[in-house]
């Protein structure tokens, strides 16, 4: 233990020394970051910018890159629909085929949210926009509030409303439809920098605060599956040098045809986009007995088609629903022919159902939407003239068939509205049936679904 005590340590160390502190310099040059530091804050770096990218989209406003909107439209002056905007495009892609639609899929950051706007959407065609001031793309006129309008000082009035249709992918023709439908009390106000959503219906109207425009359908839609045959035809060519072939087709009067256009355009400036409208009775374009095809226009390769029918024999002209500012568009013509059918009997020909006398014994009433008629039955007197009011309440077009004596539909003894009657418009079928009975009655262009009973006793 003396040993110990007495005995000296192997080595020595200045305590004093070992907890000396070190200076700020001597931390500083003394100091090595790890070998995976670098790495490690790049990943940080990285991480942190892709947050605050992620971050700053989400808190933008749709549609964003990847998002393809549709939304209907149409621009009143006064009481006057306006032509569709010429066809345009951009690298913001918010943008019209000539269509009727606006067609909202950015390709760049720039053409997301705002930059989707109805404001912009006027920018890019051309025109202008704002809360009080309207100039449409392809036209030269500015309006102004205040400015005068058929005797009275107008206002700009930008709504919008839901076509119920989701999403709105393709079924352009019903869109457009179902917005002209609608009533402006069934629109909400907007401002310029509204931001369209798919499926809505913008209606644009520079007119006196107290005048509505009177909004019909520029179409008539018949379903696809009613047609009793087909007709092809190619679009080819460019913008100024479109044309169809053929040119000219030739349909019996009553007969309703398919027409299936295929776009063949190869043009790639301006975008080459191509559809057909036929004008309807009233050889007028833009009203509700055209025809148009569906979509309305068409994507090169793409294929559309239109059902039309024409009751009275003529020459009817069809154009292309693609504008090009400055661009007569392609024309052709529908050759109605006489029809086919047996001419309708003579009283005597067809015993138990006859013309109607005027006036009717009977005038009754009666609604059809796109999901029935209302009311299902209704109620004649035997050997009683009538004069049936039939009115559409739809979104498309309709018609009334009652069966005659023989039970059975597309016979001589019918009794129906003498063409079709379009959404909101109204028909007069008339007869006289002899003998007491259940006798069916349809529609030509839903017959499985739209149908009712006409009880005669």
């Amino acid at each position: 233990m003396d040993f110990w005590r007495s005995g000296q340590a192997r080595t020595y160390r200045d305590v004093r020394g070992t907890g000396r502190s070190m200076g700020l310099r001597e931390r500083i040059t003394g100091f090595h970051f790890p070998a995976w530091a670098p790495v490690g804050f790049i990943i940080v770096l990285v991480f942190g910018i892709l947050g605050i990218l992620f971050y700053t989209r989400q808190a933008s406003a749709a549609p964003h890159i990847g998002d393809h909107w549709h939304a209907a439209y149409a621009i009143y002056i006064g009481n006057t629909r306006q032509p569709n905007i010429p066809t345009f495009t951009g690298p913001e892609e918010t943008h019209t085929h000539g269509d009727g639609m606006i067609h909202m899929h950015p390709f760049i950051t720039a053409g997301e949210g705002q930059g989707a706007s109805v404001r912009k959407f006027f920018e890019y065609g051309g025109g202008s926009l704002t809360d009080d001031e309207l100039k449409v793309p392809g036209q030269k006129d500015t309006h102004k509030n205040g400015d005068q309008i058929d005797g009275k000082a107008a206002e700009l009035r930008i709504l919008r409303a839901d076509s119920g249709i989701h999403p709105l992918g393709s079924d352009f023709a019903r869109a457009i439809q179902a917005c002209d439908a609608k009533d402006e009390s069934a629109f909400e106000r907007v401002n310029s920098r509204y931001i369209a959503q798919d499926g809505d219906c913008i209606r644009i109207v520079f007119a006196a605060p107290e005048v509505k425009p009177v909004v019909q359908s520029d179409r008539t839609i018949i379903a696809p599956d009613q047609a009793t045959r087909e007709i092809l035809m190619d679009a080819t060519g460019t913008a100024a040098t479109t044309a169809f072939t053929p040119a000219a087709i030739d349909v019996k009067a009553g007969e309703t045809v398919k027409v299936t256009l295929s776009n063949k355009s190869i043009d790639k400036t301006p975008a080459p986009f191509h559809g057909l409208r036929f004008s309807g009775a009233d050889r007028q374009y833009g009203t509700s007995d055209d025809f148009v095809t569906n979509p309305p226009t068409l994507d090169p390769g793409q294929k559309g088609t239109a059902v039309i029918r024409f009751d009275t024999p003529g020459e009817y002209e069809f154009k292309d629903e693609n504008t090009f500012e400055g661009v007569p568009p392609a024309t052709g013509k529908v050759v109605v022919g006489q029809s086919e059918a047996t001419p309708a009997p003579t009283a005597t020909a067809a015993p138990g159902a006859t013309p109607t006398p005027a006036p009717a014994d009977i005038t009754l009433s009666l609604s059809v939407s796109d999901s029935g008629f209302d009311p299902p039955e209704i109620t004649a007197a035997a050997a009683k003239s009538f004069r049936i009011t039939l009115t559409n309440t739809g979104t498309v077009v309709h018609n009334l068939r009652i069966a005659g004596p023989d039970g059975q539909f597309r016979t001589d003894d019918d009794i129906a509205v003498s063409g079709f009657v379009n959404p909101g418009a109204s028909g007069e079928a008339s007869g006289k049936i002899d003998a007491p009975g259940r006798y069916p009655f349809r529609d030509d262009f839903n017959p499985t679904l739209l149908t009712g009973t006409l009880i005669v006793q």
